[in-house]
């Protein structure tokens, strides 16, 4: 019965992979998703106006999988974000999965996602859990995993609560949700996640690791390090989280709260860089995401007059308990 389950799903699955200069590790990531493709699905590369051997390496694919393997290659390079809109609007299946070119998917996590999303037609997405692995595809010591359930407490639109590749999703359900957002270069994740929570309907989680994925020195989307376009990024992911949520009517006081803290940290690291406008305008962003009344408020009042030597010390602080 499982089985049946399994290729009826995988059937109307589109696995859309966004890649720019990845040849060393994209063939690992489509080889992946050979199980998914020998039963029907759909894997559509688009291409972020690479400038390597993307382009043979997806004519190779092509003639292997045929019209199961399709590639877009896109004029300018224009982000993941834009590449994955792309593959939306070519995708056919009925289910949508996510993949980065420089991640890889574990078969019997997602055809368990795959087979409770057949079984539950209430189910809008299924999401399970992800392996963090170096770049030889070895599992970092100790094991650590990306996934797990969430509450249905407002606070927990803007929690982290699955990684990109680690979801199935329905087309309607993502229809509903509408394209990733183009202007960020940071969170973009985050921000489409929390879309999802808002718009998307009902999601349930698998204890399953769906995917692994790879930490290497090439470049990436989201980063380890300061970088001023990244955290302006995020304050934009935080105003847009809020926004849609208060349309909706679900941005309460722990909301409110949770998106706060997490400005507060950026206005730190803005002043800590020595970004003393950016840290300015952050508080700002900061006062207009706080709930009336919240005692923080006098904290970041206080920060507005912080010199750059406290702002370090007290970023080291907040990560040093991360």
């Amino acid at each position: 019965m499982g089985k049946i389950l399994f290729e009826s799903m995988t059937n109307k699955l589109s696995i859309i992979c966004p890649s720019f200069n990845r040849t060393d590790m994209l063939c690992d990531c489509v080889r992946s998703a050979t199980p998914f493709l020998r039963e029907g699905a759909e894997f559509i590369l688009v291409d972020d106006a690479s400038t390597d051997e993307t382009v043979e390496l997806a004519r190779k694919f092509q003639r292997e999988f045929g019209e199961r393997f399709r590639y877009e290659r896109l004029e300018r390079q224009s982000g993941a974000q834009v590449a994955r809109n792309r593959g939306l609007e070519l995708a056919t299946g009925e289910v949508v999965l996510f993949l980065d070119s420089d991640d890889v998917l574990v078969s019997g996590g997602v055809f368990r996602l795959l087979a409770l999303l057949e079984k539950n037609a209430e189910l809008d997405f299924v999401f399970g859990k992800v392996l963090r692995v170096d770049e030889r595809l070895r599992p970092e010591s100790p094991p650590r995993e990306v996934g797990h359930p969430y509450s249905s407490v407002e606070a927990e639109i803007a929690g982290y609560h699955w990684h990109t590749m680690g979801a199935v999703y329905r087309m309607d359900c993502l229809r509903r949700v509408g394209p990733w957002n183009t202007e960020l270069t940071g969170s973009q994740d985050w921000e489409y996640q929390a879309r999802v929570k808002l718009l998307g309907g009902r999601g349930e989680f698998v204890d399953a690791v769906a995917g692994l994925w790879r930490q290497h020195h090439g470049n990436r989307v989201g980063t380890d390090h300061f970088r001023p376009d990244y955290v302006r990024s995020v304050m934009k992911a935080c105003e847009s989280i809020q926004k849609h949520a208060q349309s909706l009517q679900g941005c309460d006081v722990s909301l409110q709260k949770r998106l706060y803290k997490k400005l507060l940290v950026h206005a730190l690291e803005w002043g800590a860089n020595g970004y003393l406008t950016e840290k300015l305008n952050c508080l700002e962003l900061a006062k207009r995401a706080s709930p009336a009344g919240y005692h923080l408020q006098g904290f970041s009042a206080a920060l507005r007059m912080t010199p750059q030597s406290v702002d370090k010390f007290l970023c080291k602080k907040i990560y040093s308990r991360l």
